[in-house]
């Protein structure tokens, strides 16, 4: 443990990473995702009303080639807000997971295990949801297979995590409406979480720099380097000017206890003032065929949230150790 922290603390004044300091994407680009397939490169990202798949140039140059709305709002029970799309491809299908407000009318109340109450509260009816793609063909058609809530909390932000050929689901859920923790349960399969698997929470706000705006752990994402796991996440309100990433280490060897996750004690990156980099959150990693990775993340170039949109940013990360290295 101490180890870990020793090396982050050195970490933040390593400045060998460093070449994609601008965004790729200048105008969209909020809860991005990169993949890349068959030699090409696909990218999708929060739209709110639907979820589009954009066939581009390359994964630092996001210049369209094709485009494919591959599900509206509108129809089983989704009536707005599909936030942060991810598209994983496991076994012979791609699965696309996101969240979306559900008609209450649709879908029952969830739970919110601190909450007081809030009848008519929208979040009580955000939940995560999964497509399936009906072939190989990752710009395919794709059906919808359900919704997602483990042990019926809302939730927003899901994620898989794959260890031991077991399939896990990560997402934030919601502790009470102004509060958000990760949690994590097993999976039967790609769109069903297991009948008899418990819900455990990961990690809640404890720090202060988890806390600003209003006190959130959010868009959970996996990164795998050699035997090793991390869990990064984002933390503090996203318009609060101090939106920025966490992480939890796996150093046990089982995903759903908690213990044996060490959290970071301070965020492992944040808003980069003097490149005019900030609102810093919601990652996910690109594994290239040459060993590369790179992490794909949102930020404004502007300081007021408002003022100027979610943009797509990248950056090539470095190990030591197999330990990222983000700054």
């Amino acid at each position: 443990m101490i180890f870990a922290f020793l090396l982050q603390f050195v970490s933040q004044f390593d400045s060998s990473v460093g070449e994609y300091d601008k965004p790729v994407d200048g105008v969209n680009g909020g809860d991005p995702f990169i993949v890349e397939d068959g030699g090409n490169t696909y990218y999708t990202f929060t739209t709110g009303g639907s979820i589009i798949l954009r066939k581009i140039t390359a994964f630092d140059k996001i210049e369209q080639i094709e485009e494919k709305t591959v599900y509206t709002e509108g129809s089983n029970g989704i009536i707005r807000d599909i936030w942060a799309p991810e598209i994983h491809k496991i076994g012979e299908r791609w699965y696309i997971v996101a969240c979306a407000l559900y008609d209450e009318n649709s879908v029952p109340r969830g739970k919110m295990p601190e909450a007081k109450e809030y009848d008519g509260h929208t979040d009580y009816y955000r939940y995560g949801f999964v497509l399936e793609s009906k072939t190989e063909d990752i710009f395919g058609e794709y059906e919808y297979k359900g919704m997602l809530a483990p042990d019926g909390l809302n939730n927003i932000d899901g994620t898989y995590l794959q260890k031991d050929g077991n399939l896990y689901y990560v997402c934030s859920a919601y502790i009470n409406v102004a509060h958000q923790g990760l949690f994590i349960t097993e999976m039967e399969n790609p769109y069903t979480l297991k009948a008899d698997s418990k819900t455990v929470m990961l990690s809640r706000p404890q720090y202060k720099w988890e806390k600003h705006g209003w006190w959130v752990n959010e868009g959970p994402a996996v990164l795998y380097r050699g035997d090793n796991i991390y869990l990064f996440y984002s933390a503090s309100g996203y318009s609060s000017g101090e939106y920025c990433l966490g992480m939890l280490t796996l150093c046990g060897d089982d995903v759903m206890n908690k213990s044996d996750w060490y959290k970071s004690p301070v965020s492992v990156y944040k808003k980069q003032v003097n490149k005019s980099i900030y609102h810093t959150g919601h990652c996910s990693f690109l594994y290239r065929e040459n060993g590369d990775v790179f992490m794909i993340y949102h930020a404004t170039a502007n300081e007021s949230f408002f003022d100027a949109p979610r943009c797509t940013y990248i950056r090539k990360i470095n190990f030591k150790f197999d330990y990222p290295i983000l700054y």
